[in-house]
């Protein structure tokens, strides 16, 4: 059932024992959300498998309490925050569930309880309407990890919109803190394997022209999404990076500003190739990912050929 932003907290209070859900690798957009809704709802704050450095930065600038793992069944609702689809979480098996996204995909929809989902930079747009709609002011820590989750997902407002700047505008004043506490919350150096991946995604890169646009494709056995938007960074309109794990190909894809503008879809994309070969995907128009069986050559030739034909129609 969708509902408006000043019904959360009606839909919510129904319920004793709550858990805000964070995504796997949780990053600093799920953690700073879940933060938010917890302190201003009540309940737990989770997170599958682990938490992403950026996330745990944050948390500790915060003080926030992450349960890793969590047993869903020992909640009476569990509020997905962040996520869109269900490989996003793990072994972890939902019954009772909300959702609070800002994605495109539907995967979560059809069995919530109750969502709230749209197509904004970060979630913590989202829930600092929820927020203002249920007439909920957030304390210092909580606005700075919303804040701190809007600058993760749009690359320090490179890719924000008027409403996003408006929205910071208001967390910086009502949280009484200063822009660059916030940017210093998130600013860790670059471990060395990540360093060391990115690189060798450099190195493997395999570059398609297609009219004045750039695909890059890449084999790289971790840190796909940060190989893809390295590509990004050095000159690529489109970027894929795969790895193989186990029996699991995971392949994130990126894509920069005029890619996006031609009317190139990366969150399609990858929820129709990761149908097609059993598995499930989706993101955003610009920045997407999907795991999958099979081999990382054939889903990157079958990504690669859909990114062309898709600059190519509308480019």
């Amino acid at each position: 059932m969708h509902i408006c932003d000043s019904e959360f907290g009606k839909c919510v209070g129904k319920y004793s024992s709550v858990l805000y859900l964070c995504h796997r690798n949780a990053d600093p957009d799920a953690i700073g959300s879940a933060n938010a809704l917890c302190r201003a709802f009540g309940g737990a704050v989770g997170a599958v498998d682990d938490i992403s450095r950026t996330g745990e930065a944050l948390m500790g600038v915060i003080g926030v309490d992450v349960v890793i793992n969590p047993r869903a069944e020992d909640y009476d609702l569990v509020v997905v925050v962040d996520t869109s689809v269900r490989l996003q979480l793990g072994g972890i098996a939902l019954s009772r569930y909300a959702l609070v996204d800002h994605h495109q995909d539907n995967g979560l929809l059809p069995d919530a309880r109750f969502y709230i989902q749209r197509p904004t930079k970060s979630t913590a747009e989202i829930v600092w309407s929820i927020l203002k709609e249920n007439g909920k002011k957030p304390g210092r820590e909580a606005a700075l990890g919303l804040l701190v989750g809007m600058i993760s997902d749009t690359g320090r407002f490179r890719r924000a919109t008027p409403e996003a700047f408006h929205v910071a505008a208001e967390l910086l004043e009502v949280g009484g803190f200063e822009y660059e506490e916030a940017l210093s919350a998130i600013s860790v150096p670059t471990d060395i394997s990540r360093r060391i991946a990115i690189l060798k995604a450099a190195t493997r890169a395999k570059v398609m022209r297609v009219g004045n646009y750039l695909i890059a494709t890449t084999d790289i056995n971790s840190f796909e999404g940060s190989a893809a938007m390295a590509l990004v960074d050095l000159g690529a309109d489109v970027a894929f990076a795969a790895g193989k794990h186990g029996r699991i190909c995971r392949v994130s894809a990126r894509a920069g500003r005029e890619a996006a503008r031609a009317g190139l879809d990366l969150a399609e994309i990858s929820g129709r190739i990761a149908r097609r070969f059993g598995g499930e995907g989706g993101g955003h128009k610009a920045a997407a990912a999907f795991e999958a069986g099979g081999e990382t050559k054939p889903l990157l030739e079958e990504c690669k050929n859909a990114a062309a034909e898709s600059l190519q129609k509308n480019g």
